[in-house]
């Protein structure tokens, strides 16, 4: 089955009308909302999604069923579950994050050369030891208030990272971060960075953008991102206190999340990072992980 669709609701709408109108049937988008606990009570402004019928699914007899693989990625129902972000390259325990149990590291794109940036070397001996890979691009936490020029910038930079230093596969998510806790008044700066980081992926790429959009943040900053459709994928930032968190948690509305850990981060084959897990229904919620 294709990747669902990603529906706002809107004042007066019901479950069963929105499939009617996407000519889905009751059972199928039920079975595709597992996060709605009472079907007859959705609410503008909740996260519906809409099941597709691809054509795998016709190749496969119209059952549905596929491997879930997407070429150029290692995405499937049965992907790793748990995996770990960090600031500093993984390269020499790539081995050992993988025979503790470890399927993915999301590393970083940033606009000056660092330590933390993954590289294609990096990158390739994760893969070589079985973990999958998740890109995050951040600067700093609050640059995501610095409005749409920005934004456009720093996707044509993390485009530019993705396609000429890693060989990122396209239709593969950049997760731009949002790494404090956005209130209301500053969600229409984090909006319109976010319509540049759109625009900017675009221009990168002659006019249709090779990469979908991912946010690190808050539920607050992810719901509201959700709602105006200015990205794909969602990772849920640790800190349960932050804005919208707990909801949007409880929900399992993301489609990565920071497991939280003391302030001085989980220390695992003596380099210090910090744990994450995909979302339980990797089918409806992607990762968003690929290979090179």
């Amino acid at each position: 089955m294709s990747e669902p669709i990603k529906h706002i609701v809107q004042p007066g709408e019901t479950l069963f009308g929105i499939a009617d109108k996407n000519g889905v049937s009751h059972a199928a988008i039920k079975a595709a909302n597992p996060q709605i606990p009472d079907i007859d009570k959705i609410l503008p402004g909740d996260v519906v999604f809409i099941p597709v019928q691809g054509p795998e699914d016709n190749e496969n007899g119209g059952n549905g069923a596929s491997s879930g693989v997407v070429s150029g990625s290692a995405i499937s129902p049965t992907a790793p579950f748990r995996g770990l972000d960090a600031s500093v390259p993984l390269t020499k325990i790539a081995a050992c994050l993988k025979e503790n149990g470890f399927g993915f590291a999301i590393r970083y794109y940033s606009a000056k050369p660092r330590k933390k940036n993954l590289t294609l070397t990096e990158a390739q001996a994760l893969v070589k030891a079985g973990l999958l890979l998740g890109v995050v691009f951040e600067e700093t936490a609050r640059r995501s208030l610095s409005g749409r020029a920005q934004g456009v910038s720093d996707a044509k930079t993390a485009h530019a990272m993705a396609v000429n230093e890693i060989g990122q596969p396209p239709n593969t998510p950049i997760y731009f971060a949002v790494d404090f806790d956005a209130k209301p008044s500053e969600m229409p700066k984090v909006i319109a960075y976010f319509e540049g980081v759109r625009d900017g992926l675009a221009q990168a790429n002659g006019g249709t953008a090779r990469y979908g959009v991912g946010v690190y943040g808050s539920g607050l900053t992810c719901t509201e991102l959700l709602k105006r459709e200015l990205v794909t994928f969602t990772w849920l930032i640790e800190s349960t206190g932050f804005l919208g968190s707990k909801d949007f948690a409880r929900q399992k509305l993301y489609n990565l999340i920071q497991i939280f850990v003391p302030p001085d981060g989980q220390p695992v084959c003596k380099v210090v990072v910090d744990p994450d897990e995909m979302n339980p229904d990797p089918v409806t919620f992607p990762p968003g992980l690929f290979t090179v």
